[in-house]
């Protein structure tokens, strides 16, 4: 199984190598990512206020585990993360805007 593992963990390398054009930074470390950033408008005291939702995907492999609340940086924009999924490869970390 840890070869299925590795064999994956390195072509998920590759297919994040063709589609990163984000970075994400955690505890020191800079890796690419597949980002999804999204901005929504919620009604509010005096008109409409910008939401932040959004997650990114990255690899495991050299990346450290999430923690909740911590803050991270993607694409030099400071955010926190609120919960993951996970999969034998890869964190996928969802996240939100640090002022909320």
């Amino acid at each position: 199984m840890s070869d299925w593992t590795d064999i994956t963990a390195a072509a998920m390398g590759e297919a994040l190598g063709f589609m990163q054009a984000d970075s994400v930074t955690y505890a020191g470390v800079t890796v690419v990512c597949v980002a999804s950033e999204k901005t929504s408008d919620i009604l509010a005291a005096g008109g409409f206020e910008q939401h932040f939702a959004g997650f990114v995907r990255v690899a495991k492999a050299g990346f450290p585990v999430p923690v909740k609340g911590a803050k991270l940086s993607v694409n030099g924009t400071e955010r926190r993360i609120t919960s993951w999924d996970e999969d034998p490869v890869s964190w996928k970390i969802y996240l939100e805007d640090v002022t909320r």
